[in-house]
């Protein structure tokens, strides 16, 4: 698989763009105005390095390998905040969780961002709109009316394929399609730390000896936030880890990727019916999941915090046939999903968003091989509901800042490039004062930008000492 990255970016977007010119002028011309089907395949809680193709040898994941293969896998992705309800309200509005007033899991958009939802944005614009599964914004499943879509199935993984099939045998292909097929898993390892029922099932019973072995960055990193420990030790129900061995850890890693395994399997089927109905050669297809898990990086399962495995997540996008390159691996590309999901969606609908009012940039000139970079920085949000304690990071091409709203240690700073597992904070460090100050100054911007006061109000000190 091609791999992209800062030093090879020039000559690889060069080598693409004539590659994709050649497929473009090679390719039987479509009718004018045509616009391809849009299918969006999302998972729930699984962080970027779980695949096979990502180069875990823990798990094996051929049908989203297949996908990878097929288009453009973004190694650099990022949830716009870790937890399902508020990515899931900007996946739908194309707007951070903050911008729409959606905090938690209960949280309903505000109603303008609803009613410009993307649901909405297709269907007026002609395409037929279908959801299956899992909804969560704030209500599990679609509701009846008010989302632009019309819902196939009720969230339930093993049934997903079905539905998607039944209702693509009524597709008459009069309008294009824009289908979201949303699954559950591997959200169940949920369930598995807190020792609770499965919703699909039970893992097959496995030894210790067959785990994985812990991660390189288990421990905590130095100067680790006051405010994770809090958060670990005022939501129990959520963190209940902290009574385990490191053997306890390494059977946790084996049933989560059990359970990306158990997904994989129900993507795969949902390809297998596009294919089988026609489909998925001139589909546009974007695979993602709506943040990961803490995968027992740092000591820490479940959501929630600014850590790598928690808020960056798998994307891949593979375009209609003969309109991009395949099997590439992007290492360039900052995107974060929440916004960019939207614009992309409606780029490949023929619409254009408001760049003033939705920041989000399309990941289709990157899957077609057209250019090779994004955004310079993403921005997550976050809320520890243990402590009641908001969080941000700005996560740079080498840099990453974060920031929580108090206790000791309250800032990070972390070399992505030199330590990817975040095991140094180096926002201690006057040698990299300059670049702490950047990253501080861009994230108060984006306070400003999107009228965050708290956000502001933290980083205000910093906003009079721009170079």
């Amino acid at each position: 698989m091609t791999c992209l990255n800062h030093a090879s970016l020039a000559a690889s977007l060069a080598a693409l763009t004539v590659a994709a010119d050649a497929a473009a002028a090679s390719k039987p011309k479509s009718p004018a105005g045509k616009r391809p089907a849009v299918i969006v395949i999302m998972t729930d809680q699984q962080t970027a390095g779980a695949m096979s193709c990502a180069g875990n040898p823990w798990v094996e994941t051929p049908a989203m390998d297949a996908l990878a293969a097929d288009g453009v896998r973004f190694t650099r992705a990022y949830c716009p905040y870790p937890l399902s309800g508020p990515c899931r309200a900007a996946l739908v509005t194309g707007r951070m969780p903050f911008e729409v007033g959606a905090f938690d899991n209960a949280i309903r958009p505000n109603d303008a961002d609803m009613r410009a939802g993307i649901g909405h944005r297709l269907a007026e614009a002609g395409y037929e709109c279908l959801y299956a599964g899992k909804w969560h914004v704030p209500e599990v499943n679609l509701p009846d009316s008010g989302t632009g879509f019309r819902r196939i199935s009720k969230m339930n993984d093993p049934a997903l394929a079905d539905a998607c099939d039944a209702a693509l045998k009524e597709y008459d292909g009069q309008k294009p399609l824009f289908l979201v097929a949303s699954l559950l898993n591997p959200h169940e390892i949920c369930e598995y730390g807190r020792n609770e029922t499965l919703h699909y099932g039970e893992l097959a019973p496995f030894s210790t000896d067959e785990c994985p072995n812990l991660p390189a960055n288990f421990m905590p990193s130095t100067y680790a936030a006051e405010a994770l420990t809090l958060e670990h030790a005022s939501s129990p129900r959520y963190h209940d880890t902290y009574t385990y061995t490191q053997d306890d850890w390494r059977r946790y890693l084996y049933a989560y990727y059990r359970l990306v395994e158990r997904v994989d399997r129900e993507v795969g089927r949902i390809v297998g019916v596009l294919k089988a109905r026609g489909l998925y050669d001139d589909a546009a297809i974007i695979f993602l999941s709506d943040h990961g898990d803490g995968a027992a990086a740092h000591g820490w399962n479940q959501k929630w915090n600014l850590q790598e495995e928690v808020i960056n997540v798998p994307l891949i996008v593979k375009p209609p046939k003969g309109s991009g390159p395949r099997g590439v691996c992007n290492d360039e590309a900052l995107s974060n999903v929440g916004l960019d999901l939207y614009v992309t969606v409606c780029d490949y609908a023929g619409l254009t968003p408001d760049p003033a009012r939705y920041r989000g940039r399309s990941l289709r000139p990157v899957a077609e091989g057209r250019q090779a970079t994004l955004h310079d920085e993403v921005f997550v949000e976050t809320l520890l509901p243990g402590p009641g304690m908001r969080g941000w990071s700005v996560v740079g091409k080498r840099y990453k800042y974060v920031l929580y709203q108090w206790g000791r240690n309250r800032e990070a700073l972390y070399d992505l490039e030199a330590d990817p597992g975040e095991m140094v904070n180096l926002a201690v460090d006057r040698r990299y004062e300059a670049e702490l100050n950047r990253l501080r100054r861009a994230m108060y911007d984006r306070g400003v930008g999107i009228g965050d006061p708290k956000l502001v109000r933290n980083l205000r000190p910093y906003a009079e000492t721009r170079n």
